[in-house]
Order: C-alpha cells, then sequence, then structure tokens
C-alpha cells in the first residue's frame, strides 16, 4: 500500500498536510500509512480510494480480481448485497459461522473392536464391529477404538459408553491406562502400575481390587484419546455417590481409631505391616 498511495498523491501535487486535511486524518497518520508502520481500516482506505479515483486493492496493492471476504464482512460500513437485497448483521454472521465451520480435512479410519479374541491378531475382522473417523492430526498416532463398558475407569473421568482411540503398544509406561486381554477371555481397561517389580492393573474406582498381572495376560495397547458424550446428570451422582461412601468409610475409621488411643503413626504403621503381610502371602 505505501507505494501507490505516495504515486497518487504525487499525482494530485497534494502535501501529506493538504491531503490529511482533506481526508480528516492527522498528518501524522498519513505519514505512517505511507511509510507503512500503520494500515488504515476500510473506511479509510475506502475515502482515499474514492478521493483518488482507484480501487481499494489498487491502494492494497493486490489482485483487483482477488477479494478478502472476511475482511468485508467483518467491516460493518461495507455494504454487501445479494441480489438487491442488503445482507443483515445476522446474515453477515451466519456467512462467517459458515466460512469458521469449513469441513476439515478427513481423517483416517481406525477399526472399532467389540470382544477382543485370544490367540488371533488384535485387528483382525472377528474383532472388528466397525470403523470409526478419527481427526487427521491423530493419523499414524491411534490403531483402534473401543467402547468403554463399566464404571471401573470414572474416578479418571472415563464413563461407560465412551470410546477410546488406542496405539497398539505391549511395553506401556507404569501409569498409563492399558487395554489388557486376562485370562485369554476378559478385555479390561485399568492403569498400568509397578510396585516392587510386580505389574498390576488399577482401576479409577476405590470398589475395584488392583489384579494382578499373570503370565498369560496380554497388554494390547494404551489410550491415547477419549471421546465422550456430554456427561449426564446421573454420572454426577454416581460419582457423588463414589465420594461420598468412601469418605464415610474413611471418617469411621478415623473415628475408631480416635475412640481407642491409636495415634496416625501407629496407624500407618499397621497399614504398613498388613501391605507387608499381604505382599509376602501372594509371593507364596
Amino acid at each position: 500500500m505505501p507505494k501507490n498511495l505516495r504515486i497518487c498523491r504525487d499525482k494530485t501535487g497534494l502535501s501529506q498536510r493538504e491531503l490529511a486535511k482533506l481526508l480528516k486524518i492527522a498528518p501524522s497518520t498519513l505519514a505512517m500509512y505511507e511509510t507503512g508502520r500503520r494500515a488504515p481500516d476500510y473506511a479509510t482506505l475506502e475515502r482515499m480510494a474514492n478521493f483518488f479515483g482507484v480501487s481499494v486493492d489498487y491502494l492494497l496493492d493486490r489482485d483487483e480480481r482477488k477479494l478478502d471476504l472476511l475482511h468485508v464482512l467483518e467491516d460493518a460500513n461495507t455494504e454487501i448485497t445479494a441480489g438487491d437485497k442488503s445482507l443483515s448483521r445476522e446474515q453477515r454472521l451466519a456467512v462467517l459461522r459458515a466460512l469458521d465451520g469449513a469441513p476439515a480435512v478427513p481423517g483416517p479410519e481406525i477399526p472399532v473392536l467389540g470382544r477382543i479374541k485370544a490367540g488371533i491378531p488384535l485387528l483382525s475382522e472377528q474383532n472388528i464391529t466397525g470403523y470409526l473417523e478419527v481427526p487427521s492430526d491423530l493419523a499414524g498416532y491411534v490403531d483402534f477404538a473401543l467402547k468403554v463398558v463399566g464404571d471401573s475407569m470414572i474416578g479418571a473421568g472415563i464413563s461407560e459408553g465412551d470410546i477410546v482411540l488406542c496405539k497398539e503398544d505391549k511395553n506401556p509406561y507404569p501409569g498409563q491406562i492399558v487395554i489388557v486381554l486376562l485370562n485369554n477371555y476378559e478385555t479390561t481397561l485399568k492403569f498400568f502400575v509397578k510396585e516392587n517389580g510386580q505389574p498390576y492393573l488399577r482401576a479409577a474406582n476405590p470398589n475395584y481390587q488392583d489384579i494382578a498381572l499373570r503370565p498369560g495376560d496380554q497388554i494390547q495397547g494404551r489410550v491415547v484419546r477419549v471421546w465422550k458424550d456430554a456427561p449426564t446428570l446421573n454420572a454426577y451422582r454416581e460419582y457423588i455417590y463414589l465420594s461420598e461412601e468412601t469418605k464415610l468409610e474413611w471418617n469411621d475409621v478415623i473415628e475408631k481409631a480416635i475412640a481407642n488411643g491409636v495415634k496416625p503413626s501407629a496407624l500407618r504403621e499397621i497399614i504398613n505391616m498388613q501391605l507387608e503381610f499381604a505382599k509376602r502371602l501372594a509371593g507364596k
């Protein structure tokens, strides 16, 4: 723009001060327009273009066959017509929303698995119940999807009916959520943890006990992303119920300890002893 604006002004023989007065802008503002340190709004651009008898595109030094539709739609001072009718503000907004919501590049499809069967490849047709299109940014990062059944991971925000997008991985890191085939029959979704070298599966729900992994159990993959519908009121009630139930149990334990003069340090030692005893029994 600076080059063509100066060319137009030079053709009129006007000084910056004289032109600024005619355009009703400050001389310093016009100077910044001509040096490119500041860009005028669309209304000012139109006023200058009309004054010089050129197009806005000429002032901006751009191809006059091209039109920045977003710029025009967002400028309330520019009238846009469709046929012989002007577009209302609501219609402009509708067009902007349509442009903003233009469909993205289609992503790849991954299989949705049902009950995983033992003895066959994970992604074989016998395990597949359908296919799901995923965003293109997940291409290569997810291999299959599963629909969640049960409430064992509700504390991690994963509820029944959610879809988990997973990557095949037989060697996950502790703390990741994994998909495991237990006893060559049951598929489960749990946290993968290790304690004293022993791998366990841990639910995000205190109503479920840890599951010690056995040699025949097969880790099939890990969760990369969770797709979920908007949570229902029942899901919130279930969360409150589980939280309150756990609090009541602990309150009962604490009250009994206090009533019998058991100090926190002693209670901690008792718990540690019980855990150690349980580990020794498991080792036998």
